[in-house]
């Protein structure tokens, strides 16, 4: 009986170490995979952009002589044309989550914490919403104004006005179209380093891993 036992003893003194070796690579294993899901990343993406410009002038000039009775006259027309082909790379930058999800920076801002400027960005967001409202009732006004006042024909002053609406309510839609950014990509940067940075620690994996 105290053969078997410490045998018993002997092999679990020698499989243990083995086994939580295994079980803190398995951990190990497990913590790496939620890094990579939950890690932010700023890609920053370029594409081209052809730009064409054409630019065409008319010169008119005559010219008329008189004789008494007679008169005579006589033209020049001159046209030159001018055209530009220009290819220009624009940026811009996102943020995804395990590096397939974008976020906003709404959803940035409240996945790092910054709620006072997660809050900040939502108001301005919605301002510009109401704003963009705001403007697509005054197109549609303006519209039903125009068409109403043709059709019962109405005088000048309405259609007018009505064409004056929907031209106001085209700028101000268009003045107030909402940004791709409203935060900096340093600063966005900055946030990312440190949200990846505390999430490596909460994980229990290297500062260097990637």
């Amino acid at each position: 009986m105290f053969k078997r036992l410490t045998v018993i003893i002997l092999v679990l003194s020698l499989t243990a170490p083995v086994l939580y070796a295994q079980q803190q690579a398995d951990q190990e294993y497990i913590n790496k995979l939620a890094y990579r899901r939950d890690k932010l990343n700023l890609i920053v993406k370029s594409r081209q952009v052809q730009e064409n410009r054409s630019y065409s002038t008319t010169d008119i000039s005559s010219y008329t002589y008189s004789y008494e009775a007679y008169s005579q006259t006589y033209g020049n027309i001159a046209t030159s044309a001018l055209q530009r082909s220009e290819a220009k790379e624009i940026s811009d930058w996102y943020v995804y989550k395990g590096g397939i999800r974008e976020l906003s920076d709404t959803e940035f801002l409240e996945l790092v914490g910054d709620r006072a400027e997660a809050a900040q960005v939502r108001d301005q967001d919605e301002r510009k919403a109401g704003m963009r409202l705001i403007g697509n009732i005054a197109i549609g006004a303006g519209a039903v104004t125009m068409i109403a006042g043709a059709g019962f024909s109405a005088g000048q002053p309405v259609i007018t006005g009505g064409a004056l609406t929907m031209v106001t309510g085209f700028f101000v839609s268009a003045f107030n179209l909402s940004p791709h950014h409203y935060i900096q990509p340093d600063y966005a940067q900055e946030k990312i380093d440190g949200y990846n940075v505390a999430l490596k620690k909460k994980l229990n994996l290297p500062l260097t891993y990637e």
